[in-house]
């Protein structure tokens, strides 16, 4: 086996640790997956992808499982979901001109 196949299996091994870890930890309760989430799945899969790209901890993907720990279930659960909706140029004109139900 030459250097370059033994590091390969190391990273494999320690990655499969990682994945294995994480697993053990999100089965203790203590994190959030897409399942349980009050946030809705695409929601909860949104949170933890955003979270992971900020480089924040507190969010992890394990095989097909999006999880969130509990303090950021909450402050996503704090987080307004209302989104502006974007008027039309219409609208925008009818709202100006206060014309309703034109």
């Amino acid at each position: 086996m030459s250097p370059a196949d033994l590091a390969r299996v190391l990273r494999a091994a320690a990655y499969e640790c990682d994945a294995i870890s994480a697993e053990a930890s999100a089965e203790r309760g203590t994190w959030i997956d897409q399942r349980r989430s009050q946030l809705g799945p695409r929601r909860h899969c949104a949170a933890v992808k955003r979270r992971m790209a900020d480089g924040k901890t507190d969010a992890a993907i394990v095989g097909r499982r999006h999880l969130l720990s509990q303090t950021a279930h909450a402050e996503e659960l704090a987080t307004p979901t209302t989104r502006e909706r974007k008027l039309s140029v219409g609208d925008e004109l009818r709202a100006e001109l206060r014309l309703v139900g034109k």
